[in-house]
C-alpha cells in the first residue's frame, strides 16, 4: 500500500468516527423536546458530510472542506460510486450547517426527529459497506 493509500484509510478512518460521534448525539438528542431542530439538523447534516467524505477518502477521491452535500454525492457519482438514498432529502440537510444556524427559524418547517434519525442511519449503515469493501 502506498503513503497516500495509506493516508487516505487514515483520514477516512478519523471522518467515519466523527460521523459516528455526530450521529450518536443525535440519537441522544432526538427524543428530547428542549433541544432546538437546528441542533438536531446540523448533528444530522455533520454526520452525513463526514460519512461522505468518509467514502470519498477511502476511495483515494480528493474532496474541498465543504458543507455541500450535493457537490459531495456530485463526486462519488462522478467516480462511479452509486449514492443510494433520496438524494433530495440528504441533501436539504445541507441548510442545517450553516445558514439555519443563523437565521430566524420561525418561519422554519418542524423537522421530523424520527425519519432525519432513520436518515442519518440509512447513511451510516451505506457508508460502513462501502469502507468494509475498501473499494480503492
Amino acid at each position: 500500500m502506498s503513503s497516500p493509500e495509506l493516508e487516505s484509510r487514515q483520514l477516512a478512518a478519523i471522518l467515519a468516527r466523527k460521523a459516528s460521534e455526530d450521529a450518536v448525539a443525535l440519537r441522544q438528542l432526538e427524543g428530547n423536546s428542549e433541544i432546538a431542530d437546528s441542533i438536531l439538523g446540523f448533528h444530522a447534516q455533520q454526520a452525513i458530510e463526514k460519512w461522505l467524505k468518509a467514502v470519498l477518502a477511502n476511495n483515494g477521491i480528493e474532496f474541498e472542506y465543504t458543507h455541500d452535500l450535493r457537490h459531495l454525492i456530485g463526486l462519488l457519482e462522478g467516480a462511479g460510486l452509486a449514492f443510494p438514498l433520496d438524494i433530495p432529502t440528504v441533501v436539504m440537510f445541507t441548510e442545517f450547517a450553516v445558514p439555519l444556524r443563523y437565521e430566524d427559524l420561525l418561519d422554519a418547517e418542524p423537522l421530523d426527529r424520527r425519519a432525519t434519525v432513520a436518515l442519518v442511519n440509512d447513511v451510516d449503515a451505506w457508508a460502513r459497506t462501502m469502507l468494509d469493501e475498501g473499494r480503492a
